[in-house]
């Protein structure tokens, strides 16, 4: 987790998603530490060993995520990415 989501913005991966109007999410991001893990060492992660446990949401980010006026209210730079 990050301490300033909207920060995302700035990674590389994140933008050139949103440029071909990609979303990052579920599998494909799951993904990365995967392909990561091939790549620093050549070996597939076991099944066994990938596993994904969320903490609770905060409260305060219990909205609508598909209301672009509050997306752009809470994550501004993201949202730009997404209004071209």
């Amino acid at each position: 987790m990050t301490a300033d989501p909207d920060a995302l913005a700035e990674l590389p991966a994140v933008r050139a998603a949103a440029a071909e109007w990609l979303e990052l999410e579920c599998e494909e991001v799951l993904g990365i530490a995967w392909s990561a893990h091939l790549t620093a060492t050549g070996e597939q992660l076991p099944a066994a060993a990938f596993s994904v446990s969320y903490p609770p949401l905060d409260p305060a980010w219990s909205f609508d995520f598909h209301d672009s006026g509050e997306m752009t209210r809470r994550l501004p730079r993201l949202a730009a990415l997404h209004t071209g």
